[in-house]
Order: C-alpha cells, then structure tokens, then sequence
C-alpha cells in the first residue's frame, strides 16, 4: 500500500513536470512566432533580402572599370566576370538565403520543436548553418584582416572611384551582420555534423577549383594577393582559406547552442519525459 502511494506520488510528479515543460514551450512559442518577435524576424529578413538584392544589381551592372583599364581587365572579365569573386558569389547567397527565410517566415513554420514539416525550414536551416553563415564570415573576416594589412592586395585604391563605399560594406561588413541577427531571430537545429561539414568544405572547395580554371584562361590569379605569394605559401593561403570556413561553421554551431540554450533544454526535457 505505502509502495503504491510512492507510484502515485512519483506518476504525478512526472505528470506536472511534463506539464511544466510543455508550458514552458508553449510559452515560448506564443513569444517566438507572435507579436513583436515574429515581426522583427520578418523585418530583418524583408530588408536583408531587398539590401543583397539591389547590391547585386548595383555591383553587376553600375560597376564598371575605368575606360584606361578596360583592355587590361577584358580577358580577365570574360572568364568568370564578376562571378569569379567569392564577395560576388556570397552575396548572391546571401540574397538567397535570406529570400527564402522570408517565404519561411510567410508560409512556413517557425516554431520551438524537436523536428519540423516545413521544407522551407528544412532547407532554410541547411543553407545557413552549412553556408550562409560561414562564408558570410569567413569573407568579412578575411576581406577586412587582409585591407588592414595591405589593401592594394585585396581591394586596390584605384577601385575607390569606382565600387561606393555603402556597396563595400553591404558586401563585406553587412553579410556577416545580417547572419548574426538572424541567427538571434531565428531557432535552428543544426544538421548532423557530417552533413553540415560535408556541405561546407564542398562549397569552398568548389570555389578553389574555380579560381584555378579562372587562372588557367586567363592567365591572371583573381586576387593579387595569391600573385605575389610563392607557390608554396599560395597553396597553404588556400588551405587555411578552407580551414577557416570550416572554424566559422564551427562558431556559427557553437553560437546557436548558447544563443537557444534554454529552448534546447526544455526540448531535450520534453523528449526524455516522452521516453520515460
């Protein structure tokens, strides 16, 4: 009799905790995907899309070399063009991305749980973890180390007249910024890290490939940085270029733990009560 009043005891304590946590989660639901939350994330993602689009426009079709170094460039431009820069390239992603994070927002699902419907947010959640945010940040980074060291070997003083200030930092500063707000606005589960690695090192990589068909045509390196590197260092340039893209996945993995933290837990909660 005393045992089976301690089964009750215990039954009902599972109960309330269960309860507790799925309020918790209804809670934050209610917070994350209602009212002024929701409209935030939708903001962010509606002037995100809209920036990187016109950036797009503007660098593809505004920017121009000087009438006295067009000859110059004329070989270099027909293979790859613009398409040959990974700030180009990042951009596009960027637009991308943050495109269809807003058709997410629009017609998709956005809710704290273990596993989604929603293939919009299936792909969403890929693109950034595996893409968006790595690259973002490795080019940030990388652009803006390099220019404070020796700018003529990432982004040459001629191109002051040409390439407005405002589009420099939409391409190299408000890629990475954008990322970080949407990952504060947006909870994600990461994928599994063979996929989300697997994703990252073959874009990169395919970028590298690239860069060595465009040198074989044209006969030029894109960046003037790998001209004046010897072979060797060349090579090692490019294979920490691919090892820091690897570490800002890393980060991006790391900073959604801590950033959803308690959502992470009360799930984790959720699911060993289920199981128990």
């Amino acid at each position: 009799m005393t045992k089976s009043k301690k089964q009750l005891r215990e039954l009902h304590s599972a109960k309330e905790a269960a309860q507790a946590t799925n309020d918790r989660l209804d809670t934050c639901n209610d917070a994350y995907t209602s009212g002024a939350f929701k409209y935030l994330r939708l903001l962010v993602h509606a002037l995100a899309a809209a920036q990187f689009s016109y950036g797009i426009y503007y660098h593809y079709f505004r920017v121009h070399w000087p009438k006295d170094l067009q000859d110059e460039e004329e070989l270099k431009a027909r293979w790859g063009g613009k398409f040959k820069y990974l700030t180009f390239l990042d951009v596009i992603l960027q637009a991308l991305y943050h495109s269809l994070a807003l058709l997410n927002d629009l017609f998709g699902d956005n809710t704290v749980n273990v596993a989604t419907k929603s293939k919009l947010r299936s792909v969403r959640d890929y693109v950034f973890s595996a893409l968006a945010f790595p690259v973002a940040h490795n080019v940030c980074i990388s652009f803006w180390v390099i220019y404070m060291w020796d700018r003529e070997l990432i982004f040459p003083s001629a191109l002051d007249a040409i390439f407005p200030s405002w589009l420099n930092h939409v391409v190299h500063t408000n890629v990475a910024l954008l990322a970080v707000m949407d990952m504060f606005t947006c909870f994600r589960r990461y994928p599994s890290r063979l996929a989300g690695v697997t994703g990252n090192i073959s874009f990169i990589l395919l970028y590298i490939i690239w860069l060595h068909i465009v040198r074989y045509f044209s006969g030029e390196w894109v960046y003037p940085i790998l001209e004046v590197l010897p072979m060797p260092l060349r090579y090692l340039f490019l294979a920490l270029l691919v090892g820091f893209n690897l570490v800002c996945y890393l980060l991006g993995e790391y900073c959604n733990s801590v950033v959803w933290a308690q959502e992470f837990q009360l799930l984790q909660r959720q699911q060993k009560i289920k199981q128990g």
